[in-house]
């Protein structure tokens, strides 16, 4: 081989292995910076932890208990999510449910998404009761709103607060 050609040679290994310590540094550095929120290695298991249930403890009733905190928390309801009313002051189908499984009271608040207007609030629904037709308490002009309806969960005995969750529905209202 010539010189010339031993040169060229030379040049394409370095300009090769140049390459590849590039990759390697980006590929060392994607996997660092992906890889930030790896389980810590640090973290140890207690050396006195027995596996099992505590002695003494009613597993039947520590269930009932974590099942009535389910239940409490989860709001069940059913709702027209697209009510249609003849007028803005008559009567509309809502179709407001509290279901017979629900164990709380509802109380409905429908607001105007676009104005954060209350137009419609019910008294407390009873557990296992619906609300078929109902009529808003501020009248609308004819148009189709956004709106949500809120439904507010109370407990039965003491009436105290438990949460709300909410559905979008959309009002119409003809003339």
């Amino acid at each position: 081989m010539d010189s010339t050609a031993q040169k060229k040679r030379k040049k394409q290994l370095l300009l090769a292995a140049a390459i590849v310590c590039l990759l390697l540094l980006a590929a060392g550095g994607w996997y660092f910076l992906t890889n930030r929120d790896a389980p810590d290695d640090s973290l140890e298991l207690a050396d006195n932890a027995t596996i099992g249930i505590l002695p003494g403890v009613d597993i039947a009733q520590r269930q009932a208990e974590l099942q009535q905190q389910l239940d409490e928390g989860m709001i069940a309801f059913s709702i027209n999510t697209s009510p249609v009313f003849e007028t803005g002051g008559s009567e509309g189908n809502l179709m407001l449910e509290n279901p017979a499984n629900n164990a709380k009271l509802l109380v409905v608040e429908i607001y105007i998404d676009k104005t954060q207007e209350l137009v419609y609030k019910s008294k407390a629904i009873p557990v296992g009761s619906y609300i078929e037709n109902a009529r808003l308490d501020k009248v609308l002009e004819p148009g189709q709103y956004a709106a949500t309806a809120y439904f507010k969960a109370y407990r039965e005995d003491d009436h105290s607060f438990i949460g709300q969750a909410g559905a979008a529905i959309s009002i119409t209202v003809l003339s």
